[in-house]
């Protein structure tokens, strides 16, 4: 099976912050809360490495995809093109 490992570094940061939350959210996904009459309720939304078997992030800024789940990185990635520049890399062996 072969690996893919994303490189990736967000562009003009400060100008487009919302867009790199947004971005960052959908990838590692997030914890929200609200109060409810009991208390205070949490839940976390997986992002897009926790629902895909076998990705990781092995630094800030790279991460390690299985083949099979290249299409979902690529699509993500292609709809933050404007503020991302991405490089990918397939793994063929480990040394």
């Amino acid at each position: 099976m072969a690996f893919f490992l994303y490189l990736y570094d967000c562009r003009r940061a400060r100008e487009t912050n919302a867009r790199r939350v947004s971005f960052t959210k959908e990838l590692y996904g997030y914890a929200y809360s609200w109060k409810t009459k009991t208390g205070i309720k949490q839940r976390r939304k997986p992002g897009l490495i926790d629902t895909s078997e076998g990705a990781y992030a092995v630094a800030d800024s790279a991460i390690f995809v299985p083949g099979e789940y290249r299409s979902l990185f690529d699509s993500l990635f292609a709809s933050y093109s404007d503020i991302l520049k991405a490089r990918i890399f397939e793994v063929v062996r480990e040394v």
